[in-house]
């Protein structure tokens, strides 16, 4: 603790205010990235002739690649930082974006998706480390709501902004035009760097490395279990709204990809108030006097019991109220995921935040690989989406159930613990 009041004394308010920016900047730009493919999935099917299981493999290409890089990405960020890490990942992403609009087929889709999850692991480890680092404890849920917020708004944003890009330019240039944004904000945020010495160093400020932290210390620890299971059992819901709903709407409500563009952002715009508002409950909480404990299994409970409201979407006779169910879902599901997200600044010093964070990217995307797979075998099979929502609402009640269980009364864990001499 004493190492953090060092930190936030270092780092200006109006700097940590920007930075808080950029890296927000950072996730809306990765998931317009990552959505570029889940919009134009009906145009790509129809060209390339994928199957709904085809569909899924490609998905899974980088969902794969996804889970196998995020521990990676929290293990070099521990060690080279926040500002030279995230800026190497968001040229990776970028780069292997703007290939994407040189594919040719089904294998090499999948390919070079694989290839843009590599870099796009990295920007989640990113902004815990820097909220762990940075922010006091009781701001930190909405340091981290502000910073997530980007999956919202990425995903808000790409929908009308891809389907204008590929009616002018074609679904390649979409591809191009996407993906050469993320060079803009790599020189931003250089400038950032240098004129924000505090930004220099591994840690953050200024000065020698952090000392690392092995992974032989962290994997015991059932702190570092808890934030792996909670997503691997949760984070399935997201990456479903993500990836399929475009094609829900066009399969199963017959939607345009116009008309698709024009109402799909909607949930997302749901889940970046749902950031805020938890960022705001939590901080109200704590001003009640809550304990940090009891708020985070609180604003878990009410998050897990909201969520599955989505199921009704799949009955919903009617455009609009698919879109309400499916936004309810969203807000509930957001509430739960910024906490867990808390949860690895919470039990460990900011020298092994990224990468518990990190072990926590890699449950979240096993877990949504075996999802994709399973969702599309499923529809395959069934050709109905029923069977797919009834058995994803069910996960947010299993999650908090196995979340309670392994966070019993467990202790923040201190560096000494992780580095004894």
């Amino acid at each position: 603790m004493a190492r953090l009041r060092v930190l936030l004394r270092r780092m200006r308010r109006p700097s940590l205010l920007l930075l808080i920016a950029l890296l927000l900047g950072s996730t809306t730009l990765n998931y317009v990235d990552r959505q570029v493919l889940s919009v134009l999935a009906p145009v790509l099917r129809d060209e390339f002739g994928l199957s709904n299981e085809q569909y899924a493999w490609i998905v899974n290409s980088f969902m794969a690649a996804y889970a196998l890089s995020m521990p990676l990405a929290g293990w070099v960020l521990d060690r080279i930082g926040v500002g030279r890490g995230l800026t190497m990942a968001v040229l990776w992403w970028s780069a292997a974006g703007m290939l994407t609009a040189a594919v040719s087929g089904p294998v090499s889709l999948a390919s070079a998706r694989a290839v843009f999850a590599v870099g796009q692991s990295g920007a989640w480890p990113a902004f815990a480390k820097a909220a762990s680092v940075w922010v006091p404890q009781s701001w930190r849920p909405m340091a981290i709501g502000v910073c997530n917020s980007g999956s919202s708004l990425g995903s808000m944003i790409a929908p009308p902004l891809v389907v204008w890009l590929a009616a002018d330019f074609g679904w390649r240039g979409a591809f191009l035009i996407t993906g050469a944004l993320g060079l803009l904000w790599v020189a931003a945020f250089a400038s950032f760097r240098r004129r924000t010495p505090e930004m220099s160093g591994s840690g953050g400020p200024a000065g020698p490395p952090a000392a690392a932290v092995s992974w032989r210390a962290l994997l015991p620890r059932r702190q570092t279990w808890i934030v792996f299971v909670c997503r691997f059992l949760a984070d399935p819901i997201w990456y479903f709204y993500v990836f399929w709903i475009p094609e829900f709407l066009t399969r199963e409500r017959g939607l345009s990809l116009a008309a698709v563009g024009a109402v799909a952002w909607i949930p997302f715009l749901v889940s970046a108030v749902a950031n805020f508002a938890t960022g705001m409950i939590a901080n109200r909480l704590a001003s009640l006097g809550w304990a940090v404990r009891k708020t985070r299994r609180f604003l878990m409970l009410v998050g897990a019991a909201g969520s599955p409201v989505g199921v009704a979407a799949v009955h919903a006779e009617s455009v609009a109220m698919t879109m309400t169910f499916i936004c309810v879902a969203i807000f509930f599901w957001m509430i739960w995921s910024v906490t867990v997200q808390t949860l690895p600044g919470d039990y460990f010093p900011p020298q092994a935040v990224a990468s518990v964070y990190g072990v926590g990217g890699l449950g979240s995307t096993l877990g949504s690989v075996i999802s994709i797979w399973l969702v599309g075998r499923t529809l395959d099979s069934t050709q109905s989406y029923e069977p797919v929502f009834v058995g994803l609402g069910l996960l947010m009640p299993v999650a908090f159930a196995a979340g309670m269980c392994l966070m019993g009364r467990l202790k923040p864990v201190e560096l000494e613990e992780l580095n004894p001499q």
